[in-house]
């Protein structure tokens, strides 16, 4: 999913919720995303180019929501970016492991470190502090120390919106790499976002047996 196939998500979405008025609404949206984002750091002189930028975009799906509070109720708005936050979310992974090119030899553990290390450089991830735990041939365990998102969605006073973003691994997981189960340990709350120390990401190869089950049993 591309720029292209978001803003289809977005008018997709907000047409459904509001009807005929929605670009007017994304027009108010965005002035109030320049509102929320002048508040912050990353408006600051000195940020990196890149990070503000995606700092905007973020600061967007914040004015977003905070109006859709406005209209519809917190508890109405938050389903409504869940429905908004899930599909785009998991575009830039997917659009990430798209573009990589691997032998038909290579194993499972390698095509997942190769996508590894596209993340770390893509948009989304150059940004964030990762540390790896564990790497060898049945299982990937890291932590993600510093997360712009939450950083972000904090800044702007919507800091649940950084909760549907962890649930984005969950799904993206599941479906681009079936031969590992993901698990965050002892909780799928064991994120940053969730007032944790850091977030735990657990990839281990499937056995047969657990293969046949569903990814998300």
């Amino acid at each position: 999913m591309g720029a292209g196939s978001s803003i289809t998500t977005v008018r997709r979405v907000l047409r459904g919720e509001l009807g005929w008025i929605w670009p007017v609404f994304l027009l108010g949206c965005v002035v109030r995303q320049r509102v929320l984002l002048a508040r912050t750091r990353w408006a600051a002189p000195g940020v990196p180019r890149a990070e503000a930028r995606y700092a905007g975009r973020l600061a967007l799906a914040s004015a977003v929501y905070l109006s859709l509070s406005a209209r519809l109720g917190q508890r109405r708005a938050y389903a409504v970016m869940r429905h908004l936050l899930l599909p785009i979310g998991i575009a830039l992974p997917r659009g990430v492991l798209a573009r990589m090119t691997v032998s038909a030899t290579t194993s499972p553990m390698e095509r997942l470190m190769a996508f590894q290390r596209r993340m770390q450089q893509s948009e989304g991830g150059r940004f964030n502090t990762r540390v790896y735990d564990t790497c060898d041939a049945t299982t990937c365990a890291y932590r993600i120390t510093r997360c712009v998102v939450v950083e972000v969605f904090t800044a702007t006073r919507t800091p649940e919106l950084a909760r549907l973003i962890c649930d984005v691994d969950r799904v993206f997981f599941a479906e681009a790499f079936p031969e590992f189960g993901f698990s965050r340990g002892d909780s799928w709350e064991n994120t940053i976002a969730y007032g944790k120390p850091h977030c735990t990401f657990t990839l281990a190869l499937r056995t047969p047996e657990a293969s046949e089950q569903s990814p998300l049993g």
